[in-house]
């Protein structure tokens, strides 16, 4: 389904100096299982998330979304692509503290142009093990919680991978997953 042909990533420094984020970097995704990145703080694993996911650009190289170069996407490609199947999980979350948790993943589903089904938010927040959680707002919920919430919200991805970035420690264990 995904697969990254010599991905280069470089970025200008406030000083005018080139960083290489990505050099070079060519894999193949499975369609189904996980795949983990390991690497020192610094050594592109984001970059090639956010590369990978459409949410920044390659200097050069390609992603390969079914068959298809990200080559030829146009701004709506990618939209339609990050919305279709990619789930993101961000290190900060993205979480919408005014709205409940409920309504955090009503959003995900209506991005999708999904109705916003009880049934399917309330299966969604029992496979990150949150069930009786949907009316409660984040600023009550522990920072777990609301990776769990972020996590529920990325699942409703008609396909994943679900892409995590781990800032300070990895997911809790999701049954889910």
């Amino acid at each position: 389904m995904l697969e990254v042909i010599h991905l280069t990533k470089l970025y200008k420094t406030k000083g005018g100096a080139d960083v290489r984020a990505l050099d070079d970097v060519s894999l193949r995704f499975p369609e189904k299982g996980m795949v983990f990145l390991l690497g020192r703080s610094g050594s592109g694993k984001s970059t090639l998330l956010n590369v990978c996911g459409g949410l920044d650009s390659p200097t050069s190289g390609e992603i390969v979304v079914k068959g298809r170069s990200s080559k030829d996407f146009t701004q709506s490609d990618f939209d339609s692509y990050r919305n279709t199947f990619v789930g993101f999980v961000f290190q900060e979350y993205n979480i919408l503290d005014e709205f409940s948790v409920e309504d955090n993943i009503a959003l995900a589903l209506e991005l999708q142009g999904k109705p916003k089904d009880k049934k399917t938010i309330e299966k969604l927040l029992a496979d990150v093990d949150l069930s009786g959680y949907a009316k409660r707002k984040p600023n009550t919920l522990s920072g777990g919680q609301k990776q769990r919430i972020a996590i529920a919200r990325a699942l409703v991805a008609t396909f994943l991978p679900v892409y995590h970035t781990a800032k300070k420690k990895p997911v809790e264990s999701i049954r889910a997953l």
